[in-house]
C-alpha cells in the first residue's frame, strides 16, 4: 500500500530547506540538489513537487508569506479600526525569527530576478496587497489622505528593510517603533 504524502508539508519542509541554505550560503547555494542534501532525500525527492529552482524560490517565499501573514493577523488581533495601523506598522517594522534571511532573500531576487521570473511576480504581488491592506487601515485610522499614508509607511518599512540588512545593530526594531508610532500618529490627525 503507498504511503500517503501530505504535499503542504513536504512543500513546507523543502521551503524551510531552501531558506536555511539561503542562511547559510546566500541565494547562490540554493539548487535542487543541495535542497534535496539538506532533507536527506533524492533530487527526484525535491522535483516530484518542485521541478526547478525557480520553483523552490518561489516555493520559499510563498511559505515565508503565509507565515507573516499569520503573524500579522496575531498582531492586529484585537486592535480596534483605529489602532489596526499601528498595529501594522509596529509589526512590519519588527523583526524575529528568520525575518533577516528572507528579507536577504527578496533583496537579492529584487536585484536579481528578471520580467518573467515567478518569485519576482510574488514579491511584485505580495507589495501590492500590503499596500491596499495599509490603505484601508489608515481610512479606518482616519488618516485624512490615507492612500499617502499608505505610500509613506509602504516605502518605510521596505527602507527599513534594507537599512536593517545594511546595519543591523543600529536599525532594529526597538528603534524603529517609537519612528513608527510617531509617524503614524502624523499621519492620521493630520498636519
Amino acid at each position: 500500500m503507498p504511503v500517503e504524502i501530505d504535499i503542504d508539508q513536504r512543500l513546507a519542509t523543502i521551503a524551510d530547506a531552501t531558506l536555511e541554505i539561503v542562511a547559510a550560503d546566500g541565494l547562490d547555494g540554493v539548487s535542487i540538489r543541495a535542497v534535496a542534501k539538506r532533507i536527506g532525500g533524492s533530487t527526484t525527492l525535491v522535483t516530484n513537487y518542485l521541478p526547478t529552482r525557480e520553483a523552490l524560490l518561489q516555493n520559499a517565499i510563498e511559505h515565508a508569506m503565509r507565515g507573516w501573514a499569520t503573524e500579522m493577523d496575531q498582531a492586529v488581533e484585537g486592535a480596534d479600526a483605529s489602532g489596526r495601523l499601528l498595529a501594522m506598522a509596529r509589526w512590519a517594522c519588527s523583526t524575529t525569527g528568520d525575518d533577516e534571511v528572507l528579507r536577504r532573500l527578496f533583496m537579492e531576487i529584487l536585484g536579481r530576478g528578471g520580467p518573467g521570473s515567478d518569485s519576482l511576480k510574488a514579491l511584485n504581488e505580495d507589495g501590492r496587497q500590503n499596500h491596499e491592506m495599509l490603505a484601508g487601515a489608515a481610512r479606518d485610522a482616519g488618516a485624512a489622505d490615507p492612500a499617502f499614508a499608505a505610500d509613506v509607511l509602504h516605502l518605510v518599512f521596505r527602507g527599513f528593510y534594507v537599512a536593517g540588512l545594511e546595519d543591523p545593530e543600529r536599525w532594529n526594531s526597538e528603534r524603529m517603533t517609537p519612528l513608527i508610532d510617531r509617524l503614524v500618529r502624523l499621519l492620521t490627525t493630520g498636519p
